[in-house]
């Protein structure tokens, strides 16, 4: 490489906001992705370019808005190679000092690594520190009132001063805990109340997560849930919802109504409520218990169905307290349910529990309102049937008090095809939301037994209890992390190496696969039966490329001493290679560990000298030799006229295909995000790396903008094949997650998992097939059908916003 310096009279380059010299310490030259180059310290004292846009910067220099992560700050961006290679050298003596001197104080983290996938579903229902809607320390276990002190924008465009309820979330101390959090470790408020939100069991964390969802959804039929907020000094996760001062009974009781307008407004409030409940029934919830408090009136007059209001009845009900003092209205079979404690902990009610025991409860309350209203006794009747199957639909409830308002004469059950009867439901008083404080458990209209005690209030998060979720038949798959779990998956087992599989690849109507025994084997994709096996190698075979043309296929391959091998597979079977040669190093580096080739006609190599070598393949000569890395090159992948090269040094390097100069460096500056680059796997924009450590780091368009630990040990494997991502290592779990994309955000969301019985050493996605390779010498061939069904995002927004797809995996 060409090494270029400056005059030592010349001026060093300087950044062209700050005006100061640029440096390789404090003031590293930064490239953004419209192309220009600024210092770290001014790209992180860029604002957001919007309040929508809260993930993207507008450069400086030509106004463009790009894409910029704020949680891993300017070392997510490449640095400008040329500019460094113009700065000076700092002196021997004085670059300690220099160096010391120019280090910033270490700043507080604004997120912990592992709560990046909880911000990126509860990202819209935190609610910002400055809303302050309780000043005081109210009781920790009861519902609590008071005001925003802010405004809100989006998503919630609140109002300073607007009313709110508080619903307490028992956390069970889940505060931040972390390490030397005191001298390392400050963490910001979003912080904190993702670490209190990871502390709640899976099946809470569902539940908050569908009420907020839902309340978005059905708005002016229940009252809206913010999110959650907490306060900087204490502990407590509050659940933030809106909240109206006029109860319902001061709706009906107001002076001069009378008459038929009272019959008219008593079905109006009557009809709302059958609005709000069939609201919830859509969105899969089940309130279980229902008063005539939970209903409350906004200053247009409408009835809304306040979801705290029922939380607290809810816990009221669970904690013991009679129906009869907290005007809780319970269906008969839910008190049975409640009453057995075997079903309550194994979350099995057997059908019991549905839509259709809020029906039990809406007639109740309908008693205390409909007795001017005598049309409407028969169904009020039926609504309290024993037997859940005799009760009608809330929807016949609505049409039969509407038909009554209309004076249509048409009192008889209208059917309704619209709602989903055998939906599974997720009951909000059998749900651990409402299990909260609960500290022992009395009888309830002489139904309701002591005998379930305390635990169910002491539950950790790893219980098995799933929230009060029924089925009643239909699966929903939107409501499922990992669809392939508890099911038995098949595949075919591909048996001829006699040690690890180092590498899998493609060519023709083949499969190559190569291994530590020094063969290669061929395998026909028709059948997958075993063709010829490849022997020379006198070293262990680390790598393998294919490549092929309509009339032949050429299998290349290198091992561990050093030796390239190219064979031509076609129908002769010939077991000789067509041509091999030896890159000569010193042998203390030397070893090909990895192959790539480009539609250039060139072959590259990564080899333990820290070099990447192009050669022809008309000729097969050394065209030109790359170098960089400061360590063994472990990987190469090959895109869009890009070679990216992966090092143990722990970056990843692109050079240009045309004239194989350097074009980008890509690493990660976060102390202890650094280890050895082990796979590397191409699509489109995006560069996945897996790494050592476990970590899989996401970049488009030359910028890190996801980076997670997916397992415990090294893995080695990283396959991207449009937009499912296929990940497996040491812990002998394929990851299957979906990449999904929104404009300036890219989101991970996980799809399934499979297990393997060895290391995986090496992964290949082709014509809806995953063949694995492994470290017991078995190569696994799964058959992947993909049923895509479009699924919502998280959103506090009312209009749900397709960002992506559900699959759900079938593996043979």
């Amino acid at each position: 490489m060409v090494s270029t310096a400056l005059a030592a009279d010349a001026e060093p380059p300087e950044c062209p906001v700050c005006l100061c010299p640029f440096d390789a310490a404090s003031a590293v030259p930064r490239v953004l992705p419209c192309g220009h180059s600024l210092c770290g310290p001014c790209i992180a004292a860029l604002p957001p370019a919007s309040a929508a846009a809260a993930a993207s910067i507008r450069c400086p220099l030509c106004s463009q808005c790009v894409p910029f992560s704020r949680a891993l700050g300017p070392s997510s961006l490449p640095k400008n190679l040329a500019l460094i290679a113009l700065l000076p050298s700092p002196s021997p003596s004085r670059a300690p000092a220099a160096a010391a001197a120019a280090a910033p104080p270490p700043l507080p983290l604004p997120l912990h690594a592992a709560h990046s996938r909880l911000l990126s579903r509860f990202r819209h229902a935190v609610l910002p520190e400055s809303a302050c809607p309780i000043r005081s320390a109210p009781a920790t276990d009861r519902l609590a009132l008071g005001s925003l002190d802010s405004d809100l924008g989006a998503p919630w465009f609140c109002t300073r001063g607007r009313p709110v309820s508080l619903l307490p979330i028992d956390t069970k101390g889940g505060v931040c805990t972390l390490e030397h959090e005191a001298a390392f470790y400050r963490p910001s408020y979003t912080a904190r109340v993702l670490c209190a939100v990871s502390a709640l069991s899976d099946a809470a964390r569902e539940e908050l997560a569908g009420l907020i969802t839902a309340s978005a959804r059905l708005a002016r039929q229940v009252c809206r849930v913010y999110g959650v907020w907490m306060g900087s000094d204490a502990a407590t996760l509050w659940m933030v919802s809106e909240w109206h001062p006029n109860d319902l009974p001061l709706l009906l009781e107001e002076e001069g109504i009378n008459g038929e307008k009272m019959v008219a407004r008593i079905g109006a409030v009557a009809m709302e409520m059958c609005e709000a409940i069939m609201g919830l029934h859509r969105e899969g919830l089940v309130l279980g218990c229902l008063g005539l408090d939970c209903f409350s009136v906004d200053r247009f007059g409408h009835c809304l169905l306040d979801l705290n209001k029922a939380m607290e009845l809810g816990r009221m009900v669970r904690a013991g307290d009679k129906s009869s003092n907290v005007g809780a209205f319970v269906a008969p079979e839910v008190v049975e349910v409640l009453d057995d404690t075997p079903q309550m902990k194994d979350c099995d009610f057997g059908g019991l529990v549905g839509c259709r025991s809020d029906v039990w409860s809406l007639g109740c309350v309908l008693v205390t309102l409909l007795t001017e209203l005598e049309p409407l006794s028969a169904i009020t009747a039926s609504c309290l049937s024993y037997d859940p199957k005799d009760r009608p639909e809330i929807a016949d409830v609505w049409k039969c008090i509407r038909d009554s308002l209309m004076n249509s004469g048409k009192n008889a059950l209208a059917p309704d095809d619209d709602l989903a009867a055998e939906k599974s439901f997720r009951c909000l008083l059998l749900g651990k939301l409402s299990a909260m404080f609960v500290e022992s458990r009395a009888v309830l209209d002489g139904k309701m037994q002591s005998s379930r005690g305390s635990d169910d209030s002491h539950s950790n998060q790893e219980d098995a209890y799933t929230g009060g979720c029924t089925d009643n038949g239909e699966t929903d798959f939107s409501e499922k992390d990992d669809p392939q779990s508890g099911a038995a998956f098949k595949s075919a087992t591909l048996l001829a190496h006699r040690d690890c599989v180092t590498g899998l690849a493609i060519g023709g109507e083949f499969l190559f696969s190569c291994s530590y025994d020094k063969t290669i084997n061929v395998w026909s994709l028709k059948d997958f039966s075993h063709v010829q096996s490849l022997k020379g190698h006198e070293h262990k075979i680390t790598a393998i490329v294919a490549v092929s043309n309509d009339n032949w296929s050429l299998c290349i391959s290198g091992d561990s001493g050093s030796g390239i091998f190219v064979w031509h597979v076609d129908s002769s079977l010939k077991e000789e290679p067509l041509t091999k040669w030896y890159d000569h190093n010193d042998w203390i580096y030397r070893g090909v560990h990895s192959l790539a080739v480009s539609g250039t006609g060139y072959l590259y190599t990564g080899s333990r000298d820290k070099s990447i070598k192009a050669w022809s393949l008309e000729d097969y000569t050394l065209r030109c030799t790359m170098t960089g890395h400061k360590s063994t090159v472990s990987c190469l992948a090959v895109a869009s006229g890009i070679l990216y090269s992966g090092s143990w040094d722990g970056t990843i390097r692109s050079w240009w295909l045309t004239d194989h100069t350097p074009m980008s460096v890509l690493e990660d500056d976060v102390p202890g995000n650094i280890a050895p680059v082990l796979s590397i796997s191409t699509e489109s924009n995006f560069v996945v790396s897996s790494y050592e450590n476990g970590y899989l780091k996401v970049w488009k368009n030359d910028v890190l903008i996801k980076s997670d630990k997916l397992q415990n040990g090294a893995v080695y494997a990283v396959r991207l094949s449009g937009q499912w991502l296929y990940t497996g290592g040491w812990d002998k779990v394929i990851n299957i997650q979906e990449l999904l994309e929104d404009k300036s955000e890219v989101e991970l969301r996980d799809v399934a998992s499979i297990t393997c019985d060895s290391i995986i050493t090496s992964l290949l996605s082709w014509d809806e097939r995953l063949i694995v390779g492994l470290s017991n010498r078995d190569i696994k061939v799964n058959s992947v059908f993909i049923f895509q069904s479009f699924v919502c995002s998280f959103s506090i927004s009312p209009i749900p916003k397709i960002v992506g797809s559900f699959a759900y995996f079938m593996i043979f």
